[in-house]
């Protein structure tokens, strides 16, 4: 069969980028051998902690490898190294790619697409539009930007000059694990914006591998922060999405936005941002704030509805300001070490639990001795002696493989991130590494504790008065001094003046005494 010019054009056009996706590695394209701590992630955790582990241990694995997927990308792509990642989450379709071909003011992500086609795309700040994916087979492909849209809509369909149709229409986004895309479009010079497939559950008609909860949790869970999208066509957001937000990480700061604005009018607009924000709290779901978006702006009529919406668009650019101004801080060491603190409670909580299970037994034994009691009784209650004693061993044994397992991990890993100029602390510093805990109620709690101190509860209704309308904001990571002064600012700028009471100087040197013990306490 004889093809025009332009139908010749097209045919070795679709062919050459098949051939490009679909090539298999022929070598190492990494800087560094990263089979020795893969073997350590996929096969030695599971082998040691999940014959008895924690009834959460998938979720906790799951977002164990997601944090390490994320590493691997960075090396993968070294651009992304230094920069906080802004996760987009929602369900799917909701309106992802759209706000970010918004936010560049150029249509180059594709939209309403396949969920089996979509791929997690990194778009970073770059002197020029470089587009680069890395297939199922863990080869690097070079692409051009208009590929990005022809992987998830498909391509090659041709027809002849007669209509005829020559080949069929295929989409290759299941070939690909990652799209790293380069672009002066890109404002931000210290953000990454990852752009998710979004989340559905197995039962759903938009579920597909790369849809899946779980995944999607984890690649929400090892960024730094989160855009939450809502469609503004459902009222509110729904139950499944504050269920799914709920299991993420408390301490990534999530902004949410109200998508697809302009098919509702101002004052059911307004009152559905507002049930948004009345719902998370009652939920108890921590966030920044909620606002309207739309892709369709300049398209709205109404007056009020566009003022509120543009308004809207200004508060969710500043917001990203803000996030742009923040030094980068990594957390790789941090999330991965989650699975192993997890592990470690846990084990030392069921050795407690054997423990004192062991003391009750021997404390009966000894008691029914001193009576005399006859051995047939006490047989069964020794054998128990036994098996409880022999837990114990066993949990302690699987705590030292676990500790041995640790530092075997954070020793291959701090020697990988060194070669490629990623930040990570000392194998011997990460027992002394801290959590994020943001929630003020818990610090105090945890302080009590340790300190045994009993509250008055006349103080603790004073202080919830106190605080009853206050929203405090404190942009400071934990951690260092300037964290401690805001902390030490936002405390007395709400006490000074409210209750006579309160002799202001022994709050301040208070407060300032407590804060300086917690930090000492948590290294």
């Amino acid at each position: 069969m004889k093809y025009d010019e332009e139908t010749y054009d097209k045919l070795v056009s679709n062919f050459e980028l098949l051939c490009n996706i679909v090539r298999e590695n022929t070598g190492s394209q990494l800087t560094v051998d990263l089979s020795k701590i893969e073997d350590i992630i996929n096969k030695r955790i599971p082998d040691v902690l999940g014959k008895n582990a924690p009834e959460d241990f998938y979720e906790l694995y799951t977002d164990f490898k997601s944090e390490y997927d994320k590493f691997r990308d960075f090396i993968l792509y070294d651009k992304l190294i230094g920069k906080n990642v802004v996760a987009l989450g929602g369900g799917f379709s909701s309106g992802k790619s759209s706000f970010l071909n918004t936010l560049m003011d150029k249509q180059v992500l594709p939209a309403d697409i396949d969920p089996s086609t979509s791929v997690p795309t990194y778009i970073v700040q770059g002197d020029k539009h470089e587009v680069m994916g890395v297939n199922v087979f863990d080869t690097k492909v070079q692409m051009q930007p208009r590929d990005i849209r022809k992987i998830a809509h498909g391509f090659g369909a041709v027809e002849d000059e007669d209509d005829e149709k020559l080949t069929d229409e295929v989409t290759l986004g299941h070939i690909l694990n990652n799209i790293f895309f380069s672009t002066p479009l890109h404002q931000y010079e210290n953000l990454v914006f990852l752009d998710t497939p979004g989340y559905s559950k197995p039962d759903s008609e938009q579920y597909s591998a790369k849809t899946d909860e779980q995944i999607s949790r984890g690649q929400l869970n090892s960024s730094n922060y989160i855009l939450w999208f809502v469609q503004a066509d459902a009222g509110t957001i729904t139950e499944e999405d504050i269920k799914f937000i709920k299991t993420l990480r408390e301490d990534i700061p999530k902004l949410i936005i109200v998508n697809k604005a302009d098919k509702k009018n101002f004052d059911d607009l307004q009152s559905i941002i507002e049930k948004i924000r009345s719902t998370l709290d009652i939920k108890g779901v921590r966030y920044v704030d909620v606002f309207a978006f739309t892709s369709r702006l300049e398209q709205i009529e109404d007056v009020r509805l566009e003022e509120f919406v543009r308004e809207g668009h200004q508060n969710i650019i500043n917001q990203i300001n803000i996030w742009n101004s923040q030094v980068y801080e990594s957390g790789f060491a941090r999330n991965f070490k989650q699975i192993f603190v997890r592990c470690k409670d846990f084990y030392q909580d069921e050795i407690d639990e054997e423990s004192r299970k062991l003391t009750r037994l021997n404390t009966s034994i000894t008691k029914l001795l001193a009576e005399d009691i006859d051995s047939e009784i006490l047989d069964p209650l020794q054998r128990m002696v036994k098996d409880a004693q022999k837990n114990v061993n066993s949990l302690k044994d699987v705590l030292k493989n676990l500790k041995e397992l640790q530092d075997e991990f954070f020793t291959e890993i701090k020697f990988i991130s060194d070669v490629v100029g990623i930040a990570m602390p000392e194998p011997s510093e990460i027992d002394l590494l801290q959590d994020k805990i943001q929630n003020p109620l818990q610090l105090i709690e945890e302080y009590k504790k340790q300190k045994g101190i009993q509250t008055d509860s006349s103080m603790v209704d004073m202080l919830q008065n106190m605080f009853e309308d206050i929203e405090p904001v404190i942009n400071k990571c934990q951690g260092g001094s300037e964290y401690r002064d805001e902390l030490l600012d936002v405390i007395m700028s709400n006490c000074d003046g409210k209750h006579e009471d309160i002799r202001i100087n022994d709050v301040y040197n208070y407060t300032e005494e407590y804060i300086n013990n917690f930090m000492s306490d948590r290294g």
